[in-house]
């Protein structure tokens, strides 16, 4: 085998920068062009989050609310930051929140509920009145007709 490890084993990688879909590289870094739009583009996502959740800057700080990703943190460090941001407050950033409620749901399959019997007879007479409510309205309408004995 060519690689130490199987490279891919139905996991989602520990290695992505979750919404954005970067990874990083074999040497811990990502590329340089995804390193400068993830510092710049993750500022207005975050501010997205700080705008809309409010408080005092030492309130969000006390609750591990970021404003900005640092950019002196290794792209290591980057991820954690970036990934516990997105993965609590993802439904609070604008361009994320359909892509975080979808994977958020993945799996998620409802169990369509069943209709009692009682509500299919309740259903069924609602039915059949509206048929003889559309009935009467007919026969109205008819009687209100001027004959001109035709």
């Amino acid at each position: 085998m060519k690689y130490s490890q199987p490279r891919y084993i139905g996991q989602e990688s520990k290695r992505k920068f979750k919404g954005f879909g970067f990874y990083i590289m074999g040497n811990d870094k990502l590329s340089k062009k995804n390193r400068e739009k993830l510092l710049i583009e993750s500022e207005i996502h975050l501010g997205d989050v700080v705008h809309t959740l409010k408080g005092t800057q030492d309130d969000l700080i006390e609750k591990g609310i970021l404003s900005e990703l640092d950019n002196s943190l290794s792209d290591i460090e980057l991820l954690d930051q970036w990934n516990y941001m997105y993965d609590n407050y993802g439904y609070l950033m604008v361009s994320f929140k359909e892509r975080w409620e979808k994977e958020q749901t993945k799996g998620y399959h409802p169990i369509p509920l069943k209709q009692s019997k009682e509500f299919e007879e309740l259903n069924q007479r609602v039915s059949e009145l509206e048929i003889e409510v559309m009935k009467l309205k007919v026969e109205l309408m008819k009687s209100k007709r001027p004959n001109f004995g035709f």
